[in-house]
């Protein structure tokens, strides 16, 4: 049924575009790659615990080309080029697969999105909102391209209401830093398929937070990819769901050259009939040694009736390694709370504040902004 809508919503689009002949062409082999793939299964490594059925339940694709999907603003000025006016050489390919499948889609159905270029030797603030123009899906598309010697600090907000599928590309060069701040407070009806990949050359540094709150289906796939060697990567991440919400978190980290570091650090929360599932990977290529790796996967349950998956995994080709990874899923300490108690705080007040302490393990943000969407 679904995929009779998308073959529909494509022809509509299509026949009412006025683009270049190279994106069109590349709109018209991702469409033909979606057919072949299909809508991911059980069986996909990164959709096992995800419930695909839930996108037949929601609205329709948006069939027209907008420029009003996001709002960009900065302390500098910086050309934003929409991607029907891009460069076909400027455009950032990515390798998709079963799992990556929504990538062709975006590509296909792209309704809007936009190229930055961070000059070499600037420091540069951007914050970019992104909104629910329309009640269809909206595919939308960011490329920013970092220079060398530069320096960006990106805070990405999404609106509560969203249907979106966004793919992001950032392209960081030798000796720049790279700061992200992300926050999607979603509402229970909500959906949102997000698939970044970041691409780091030499002496790069890359530090990342995300909360993610709720979402009927929030789905986020993250690749990144070591290519020159001192890189750096840090990621953290916070999912809190109730009600009957899932988040799905994905990253993968490839460690192709040596003397680069990740670390990953996530920390849920899943309440009411609510899920969450967490994958965190490094995959460490033969010859890549001086490679540093850790994992951090930490999640509650605060009710019988949620469920969380969490899974670390490492894949090491290589000798000269340091690499540890761990996951725990639990309920909050009960003697923590008895000695709370103890000292005359209310078993609210008391939870609160092992929740509190749990998420700030995550150290990116103040844990109250979620306690009114928590259920205890």
């Amino acid at each position: 049924m679904l995929l009779n809508l998308i073959d529909t919503a494509f022809q509509k689009l299509t026949k009412s575009l006025s683009e270049p002949d190279w994106l069109q062409e590349k709109r018209q082999k991702a469409f033909e790659s979606f057919q072949k793939t299909g809508l991911p299964k059980r069986k996909s490594e990164l959709w096992k615990y995800t419930n695909v059925r839930k996108l037949e339940q929601l609205p329709e694709l948006q069939t027209q080309f907008h420029s009003n999907f996001f709002e960009i603003a900065g302390d500098s000025e910086i050309e934003v080029i929409n991607l029907k006016d891009l460069d076909s050489n400027d455009w950032q390919e990515i390798q998709s697969d079963t799992d990556r499948v929504f990538v062709e889609l975006n590509t296909a159905m792209l309704n809007d999105g936009f190229h930055i270029v961070i000059p070499a030797n600037t420091k540069v603030k951007l914050k970019i909102d992104y909104h629910q123009s329309s009640k269809n899906w909206q595919n939308i598309r960011s490329q920013i391209v970092v220079e060398e010697n530069a320096s960006l600090e990106l805070q990405e907000n999404y609106t509560a209401n969203c249907l979106l599928n966004h793919v992001a590309v950032l392209h960081v060069e030798k000796n720049s830093t790279v700061e992200i701040k992300s926050t999607k407070n979603l509402a229970e009806n909500s959906a949102l398929l997000h698939y970044s990949v970041i691409n780091c050359h030499e002496n790069v540094e890359v530090k990342q937070s995300h909360i993610n709150h709720n979402g009927g289906l929030s789905h986020f796939i993250q690749d990144v990819n070591f290519n020159g060697e001192y890189g750096r990567f840090y990621s953290a991440s916070a999912n809190t769901t109730n009600g009957s919400t899932e988040i799905n978190d994905n990253i993968l980290v490839k460690h192709l050259v040596g003397n680069c570091k990740s670390e990953i650090i996530k920390r849920s929360i899943a309440s009411a009939k609510s899920q969450v599932s967490v994958n965190a990977k490094a995959i460490v290529a033969k010859g890549a040694d001086g490679s540093e790796i850790s994992q951090s996967l930490k999640n509650i349950l605060l009710s019988d009736t949620a469920n969380i998956y969490s899974r670390p995994e490492l894949e090491i080709n290589t000798d000269d390694v340091i690499a540890a990874h761990g996951s725990t899923v639990g309920q909050l300490n009960e003697v923590s709370l008895n000695y709370l108690r103890s000292r005359g705080i209310p078993k609210l007040e008391a939870q609160k504040i092992l929740i509190e302490s749990f998420l700030q393990e995550a150290n990116i943000f103040e844990a109250e902004y979620f306690f009114d969407g928590i259920e205890l």
